[in-house]
């Protein structure tokens, strides 16, 4: 495979890109002969809408001990806000203009001899272990853990609908002509057990495989993939019962920004397409919105609970003493901000995850990590803190630095990209290319044939958090829309590199 120069953008950072040894101030036991284990949890369209991340409203005692436990990065940033590419990009190290992967199409396809992640610590002797949904694309999980992907199996059908009204709703609906894809009601809380659904079988596994990992020769590198908060917003019973719906507040700027752009607006179709959501352009009333948010703070709840079981089990076989553990979602989700719902926008809730890493016997854990972080950053830091050699074609950078010392200056902008329509035809593609920065977020909408920039959009988030006025075409912020288009130039050559 031919391998990538260094992006640009990446020496305008300045961030480190070399392993390095530890100090012993982060782990006197990684740095014994015995590798360290790594537990790899990703949370499907998990946004940072956690009580470590300062939403009082979500009950996630698990996720948030974890949080006081590691390492908390406020302004991590997934590379592009959806599932396929994301994962791709993240378990890859590319960025998603590499060879196409934005077009989110199975990395078997896109880049057959990609070494990702988890092929390097097989390579190096690690025991890999997958289940649930890491890469997005059936022919992924096969091709990369072949029968150390263990799926979890039961009863639900189509999404992960169990409850017999709803199955019932699926058959009526395709009937109708409704997607055929066993899309039915959007949420569903039958009173059955955790292991009714996936992520609870999932969780079952998962503790199974600890205790066979317990007294390894190997090290482990076990990856858990939960499925919810992802549509439909399915969960136990109990779980929608830990809130209170009428108190559920609803989005505060449920309107587009003043000044959008014709690119801005995004119809959702991935919620439109559910039983019951109004189709088209039609707006939802504050009672299926406070519904919908009612289901999504379940599913987080749910698998908050799951986790917890996770990390139970591990220190009970008193595993975490020697465990890395990293916690992700693969992109944020808009709860009806901008009169949205879902991904598939260059907004800060999309684009903008949660990130929890825990390293055993570090004297940074309960800090908060303030400088940016990319998803192509983990596949280098989990490298670095397993002490692995770092593979030479990796777009991102080491975050080890502030693990180590979290004051320590680190990025100063991430990246992230949406490619706006046509995304399967390169001739076609008009890119959303986005860049943050402590102030702002600005986005090039791009024709990607011809470099040619269509819009823009500028948000001043420190007096406009939410985004709710585009200044790109203000002329006192010319100076700042060229400062911030020659930040972005740093990644303008992505779509340039390219397997051939």
């Amino acid at each position: 495979m031919k391998q990538l120069p260094r992006r640009k953008f990446i020496k305008i950072l300045g961030s480190s890109a070399m392993a390095v040894p530890f100090s012993c101030s982060l782990s006197s036991k990684i740095l014994r002969d015995e590798k360290p284990n790594v537990l790899f949890i990703a949370v499907d369209d998990l946004r940072p809408e956690l009580g470590c991340y300062g939403n009082h409203e979500i009950i996630s005692p698990h996720i948030d001990r974890l949080a006081r436990e590691g390492l908390v990065f406020d302004h991590a940033y997934c590379q592009q806000p959806i599932c396929m590419a994301s994962r791709a990009s993240l378990m890859s190290g590319y960025r998603p203009d590499f060879n196409n992967i934005y077009n989110c199409g199975p990395l078997t396809d896109l880049v057959p001899n990609a070494l990702t992640i988890n092929k390097h610590f097989e390579n190096n002797g690690y025991d890999i272990w997958a289940s649930g949904k890491i890469y997005h694309h059936g022919i992924d999980r096969e091709q990369q853990f072949g029968d150390r992907y263990i799926k979890p199996n039961g009863d639900w059908q189509g999404r992960g609908y169990i409850a017999n009204e709803s199955i019932k709703i699926i058959k009526e609906y395709q009937n109708q002509g409704g997607p055929g894809d066993g899309r039915g009601p959007a949420f569903e809380a039958p009173d059955v057990p955790d292991n009714a659904y996936h992520d609870g079988v999932m969780t079952e596994l998962a503790i199974d495989q600890l205790q066979n990992f317990k007294n390894a020769e190997k090290p482990f590198f076990m990856a858990l993939g939960f499925k919810k908060p992802h549509l439909p917003f399915n969960a136990p019973k109990k779980y929608w019962d830990m809130y209170s719906e009428q108190d559920i507040k609803l989005a505060e700027n449920p309107f587009l920004p003043k000044n959008a752009t014709k690119y801005t607006p995004y119809n959702f179709g991935e919620l439109r397409n559910y039983y019951g959501i109004p189709k088209n352009n039609e707006p939802f009333s504050d009672d299926l919105d406070r519904k919908l948010k009612h289901g999504y703070y379940a599913c987080v709840t749910y698998i908050d609970t799951q986790i917890g079981k996770v990390l139970t089990e591990l220190e009970k076989l008193k595993l975490r003493e020697n465990t890395i553990i990293i916690l992700w979602g693969d992109h944020g989700w808009k709860l009806g901000e901008h009169g949205m719902w879902c991904k598939h926008t260059p907004f800060e809730l999309d684009c903008r995850v949660p990130m929890i890493i825990s390293v055993p016997d570090s004297s940074s854990a309960g800090k908060r990590i303030t400088s940016f972080a990319e998803y192509v950053d983990i596949y280098p830091t989990l490298c670095e803190l397993c002490g692995l050699e770092l593979p030479e074609h990796l777009q991102g950078d080491s975050l080890v630095p502030v693990i180590k010392n979290p004051d320590k200056p680190g990025k100063t902008a991430a990246y992230t990209q949406w490619p706006k329509s046509h995304r399967t035809d390169p001739e076609k593609v008009i890119t959303g290319y986005s860049v943050k920065t402590k102030s702002y977020r600005y986005t090039e909408w791009t024709r990607n044939s011809s470099g040619e920039v269509l819009a823009k959009e500028l948000y001043n988030h420190e007096n406009d958090p939410n985004e709710n006025i585009n200044i790109a075409d203000y002329t006192e912020n010319q100076a700042v829309v060229d400062r911030m288009s020659k930040l972005l130039d740093g990644g303008k050559g992505w779509k340039n590199n390219r397997l051939k």
